[in-house]
């Protein structure tokens, strides 16, 4: 189990880097709960190549959310890993419309395949003191 709670202090950075893959429609988004802009706010997203050269066709990347500890508190705030057969309608910077379970994709395909799940949501806990 991956550990979800962050300390930091006012006005300090810190950034939460995660793997995806467009080519192979895996994104990860910040979603609701997003964090109490008085205790945390985020700072934006930025991709890079996870290899070196950046230049592969349908290589993976790593995205990197960046945010900033305003104000003394806790709270919370959600990443959303979405996968093809786990989220429906979404882009890599627009998140699906609703987070629920997928219709399965031999719906659109005509393969087979087993049933649709949901995608994994890691909620975070920050406390600035």
């Amino acid at each position: 189990m991956r550990d979800t709670s962050i300390s930091a202090a006012p006005g300090e950075r810190f950034t939460l880097t995660v793997d995806q893959n467009a080519s192979t429609r895996e994104y990860w988004y910040l979603v609701a709960p997003e964090p109490d802009s008085s205790v945390l706010v985020s700072r934006g997203r930025a991709a890079a190549p996870d290899s070196g050269d950046g230049t592969t066709a349908g290589a993976a990347r790593r995205l990197t959310f960046t945010f900033e500890a305003k104000g003394r508190g806790t709270t919370h705030f959600t990443l959303l890993h979405c996968t093809f057969t786990t989220c429906q309608g979404n882009t890599s910077t627009k998140p699906p419309a609703t987070t629920g379970v997928s219709g399965s994709p031999a719906a659109t395909t005509g393969a087979s395949a087993g049933p649709a799940t949901a995608p994994e949501r890691i909620t975070y806990t920050v406390t600035v003191r």
